[in-house]
């Protein structure tokens, strides 16, 4: 690693004021939502089974809120893959990548909704989101079979670490890089003496790799795979990260490339930057696909009732076109479109693609959340399953997580400089050549 600091001219702040209407969008978006989901309450009340309306924007609040979180986290896994393999690429990026994953804060308060319809509900009404959450010994076999890790303190302790362990690594990478821009590469002092910012960093990150793994994981089963709790599989952790990774680095070139058009990062970020970020796009194209076939044709093969559950509910009836229509339009569309290199190079047609992945992601989430809505409301009979029934409450709560978590990200766009300008391998990322 060189020693020498680079102080890329102009060292940006990002000016808000240029910006208001943005943040003005994302607010109002947020508060469109809100009063949208309040209205559509207060509406289907009135026209349908009260208990039956709330649990279903309780699973359109969750398929929303893993739509935020997902992206969140996977922003926080490259910013820990940066430190542990002491990248140099992705110097210029980032700080927009720090900004992302430090989200997570505004994701703890986002989760009281949840929270409400996960441990208040069953104190006023015989439902939880958690389906086995209201069981009682000898109900369910199965459950009695995981009734140890399915217990509700140890769950509520698991909530409580994995938001310590994102919003832990987000805060202490976020500080020790933007500690860097006032002192550059002198020694900091963090239980051992002598020790450069990066040192530090990359020692912070090869631990918090690993508690990061563990955080994700067993969030996405605890929230997702654990809404039928009799259904398992040993990919789901996996198959959840390749869309954390493949989302968050679409958006990071979304951001990076718009602030580029804007006027910052002019003489730091170039086109091999995205030519990188193309790259690695198109290798968690080609990933998620892999672990999504993996995990079916294992599940196929085994032929178990309590693994095979999963797709005989998305593959019955309308689910079933959804589903054939993410493979085609997830990984066959994309995986062609950044098959080629001139694809990675064209800013507009990387922006487009990355914009399309999102899109994808989003409606992958859906495909994970709402047909256990359709399956649970049909008392676990796939014949009476309505099918694909896109809803207002779907909508609404989107509004409200991508208009918050948007709102923020601009104001945390104000802290600091747009990129670690003292960072001692800028260098090496602003002659990037590949």
């Amino acid at each position: 690693m060189g020693h020498a600091t680079h102080t890329a001219p102009g060292e940006e702040k990002f000016d808000l004021g240029r910006f208001r209407l943005l943040q003005l969008a994302f607010a109002t978006g947020a508060g469109i939502g809100l009063l949208g989901i309040l209205i559509t309450l207060l509406v289907s009340v009135f026209i349908a089974d009260p208990q039956r309306v709330f649990r279903h924007f309780a699973h359109s609040y969750l398929f929303a809120y893993m739509v935020g979180f997902t992206i969140v986290s996977g922003s926080l896994f490259w910013v820990l893959l940066h430190h542990a393999v002491d990248a140099a690429w992705s110097v210029v990026v980032r700080r927009i990548l720090e900004h992302m994953a430090l989200l997570s804060v505004v994701l703890l308060f986002l989760f009281l909704p949840l929270a409400w319809f996960i441990w208040v509900q069953p104190l006023f009404f015989d439902w939880s989101l958690l389906e086995w959450w209201t069981l009682k010994k000898y109900e369910d076999l199965i459950y009695d079979w995981k009734a140890g890790f399915l217990e509700h303190w140890f769950f509520s302790i698991r909530v409580v670490l994995y938001f310590a362990t994102l919003i832990g690594l987000a805060y202490v990478l976020r500080h020790y890089s933007m500690k860097q821009d006032k002192v550059g590469d002198e020694d900091i002092k963090f239980g051992v003496v002598n020790q450069h910012t990066n040192l530090i960093m990359r020692k912070i990150a090869y631990p918090g790799i690993v508690f990061f793994a563990l955080a994700l994981t067993f969030a996405a089963i605890d929230w997702l795979m654990a809404l039928n709790h009799h259904w398992f599989s040993t990919m789901w952790g996996v198959y959840i990260f390749a869309g954390c990774a493949q989302s968050s680095m679409a958006l990071l070139i979304i951001v990076s490339n718009c602030l580029r058009n804007a006027g910052y990062l002019n003489e730091v970020f170039t086109v091999e930057h995205n030519h990188i970020m193309g790259k690695l796009l198109f290798a968690f194209t080609v990933f998620w696909a892999y672990v999504s076939f993996s995990q079916y044709m294992l599940i196929y093969y085994a032929n178990i009732p309590e693994e095979t559950i999963f797709y005989s509910v998305r593959n019955f009836g309308s689910w079933n076109y959804y589903s054939v229509c993410l493979v085609i339009f997830h990984f066959i569309l994309p995986f062609l479109a950044l098959l080629t290199q001139p694809a990675k190079w064209d800013q507009r047609r990387l922006m487009i693609i990355a914009g399309f992945i999102l899109l994808m992601h989003i409606l992958d989430i859906y495909w994970v959340v709402l047909p256990h809505f359709d399956f649970r409301e049909a008392h676990h009979d796939v014949s009476h399953m309505h099918g694909f029934a896109p809803h207002f409450f779907d909508i609404f709560s989107l509004f409200v997580i991508v208009g918050v978590l948007g709102f923020f990200f601009m104001k945390f766009l104000t802290k600091g400089a747009l990129f670690p300008h003292k960072d001692p391998r800028l260098f090496e990322s602003v002659t990037l050549t590949n």
